[in-house]
């Protein structure tokens, strides 16, 4: 299973050339990498400098990027409900508008959520190392974590409506057998979500703020790290763009005397006006145990060609997001190691050439989905339990 690198932040500070940058370093230090966006402006392909699609498209060596129609992923769950939801209480409540539900997937963080549900498809396979989540804009990001809880109320007052219609002396409508379609699969959603919260939990995700040293840069983030820590989400990095560097106190008298130098006087002016932010971030992430990371502003537009240079400075060594990359799969001597969370739940299908696990609760509207361990044709695999995954051996 691939490692989630999330970054969420303020629109216009510069989310998607972290995102981009960080896949970027990621894929050239050899792990499998894919750059996923929600975001509406589709960004991605801007920072690229490369068009990207529905579907992963290969950029570079280990690099691939996609654009998710989250929207669209929404108004295919609320159109599945509307039909079995039809299909259940037609008969008890003769004229139910169909399109009662429709407006699903307009509920707040629905298009994200399902985003993120997507997200954790490409997650569970054996595909990518790491994947690296370009989410949309704060507000529909925290609004996406608290959507399961209100998806999940709202799915089972559904249920409970459903019961107290079938106990209606003479109903004889639950013999039908859509009615425990609907529950079924109204059931399997809530499962779904409950799976989703507790991976976003885990420690195979990663979740970033990136922001900028102004004062609704610093509320938006601050807002953010309280309500994640009502979530139980831990905040990792804190990514501060467009920071004036200190040119040094030559460059800074230049700016005074008879004759002063209008343009290092703009620069000093916003520099100074940045210092009480820069501290405030530091404190924060001083109280909140998050690691702070600083990136000047830049003489050039990070993306496209400049694009690893930036990712040099927001990757440095010391300085830079501090997060340990792990392989999906590692390989031994007539062996894989695949590293799998929750592992009690997966379930897998071994035979004699083919190795594939999936996990039930993750599968939506009748869809099956088996993720393949690229073990060599012809071999007798087994597999046996290890530390944070399974090890799969073959002679």
């Amino acid at each position: 299973m691939a490692q989630l690198l999330l970054y969420t932040g303020k629109g216009g500070v510069g989310k998607s050339t972290v995102s981009a940058a960080s896949a970027l370093h990621l894929a050239e230090s050899g792990f499998r990498t894919i750059l996923v966006s929600s975001d509406p402006a589709h960004s991605t392909d801007d920072t690229l400098g490369v068009a990207v699609g529905p579907t992963a498209t290969q950029i570079a060596p280990n690099l691939w990027a996609r654009n998710i129609d989250a929207e669209r992923l929404a108004r295919s769950f609320a159109e599945s409900l509307n039909q079995a939801t039809s299909d259940t209480f037609a008969k008890m409540l003769p004229g139910l508008d169909p399109e009662l539900f429709s407006d699903m997937a307009g509920f707040p963080g629905m298009d994200e959520y399902f985003a993120l549900e997507e997200i954790l498809r490409l997650t569970q396979s054996c595909d990518y190392d790491v994947v690296v989540f370009d989410t949309a804009p704060t507000g529909h990001t925290l609004r996406a974590l608290t959507a399961p809880d209100y998806i999940k109320t709202f799915l089972l007052k559904l249920l409970r409506m459903k019961a107290k219609i079938e106990n209606f002396k003479g109903v004889l409508f639950k013999r039908d057998k859509t009615a425990s379609n609907l529950a079924s699969m109204l059931e399997e959603v809530c499962d779904k979500i409950d799976r989703l919260r507790t991976l976003l939990r885990s420690d195979w995700v990663t979740v970033n703020l990136v922001s900028i040293p102004s004062e609704a840069g610093l509320q938006e983030c601050y807002r953010t790290i309280k309500f994640l820590e009502t979530q139980q989400i831990k905040v990792r990095n804190i990514i501060v763009n467009n920071i004036i560097p200190n040119f040094g106190a030559e460059t800074w008298a230049t700016t005074t005397g008879d004759s002063p130098n209008r343009a290092a006087q703009l620069i000093k002016c916003e520099y100074d006006t940045q210092q009480p932010y820069l501290r405030r971030y530091a404190e924060i992430c001083e109280a909140h145990q998050i690691h702070l990371v600083g990136v000047s502003r830049l003489p050039y537009e990070p993306r496209a060609a400049r694009l690893p240079d930036y990712a040099k400075i927001l990757w440095n060594p010391t300085k830079g997001v501090q997060f340990s990359p792990k392989s999906s799969l590692i390989s031994g001597e007539n062996s894989l190691t695949v590293s799998v969370p929750f592992i009690d739940t997966a379930t897998w299908n071994i035979t004699a050439n083919t190795c594939l696990y999936q996990w039930e609760d993750f599968n939506m509207g009748g869809t099956v989905a088996h993720y393949q361990v690229p073990i060599p044709a012809g071999s007798s695999p087994t597999r046996r339990k290890v530390k944070d995954g399974v090890k799969i051996s073959w002679n």
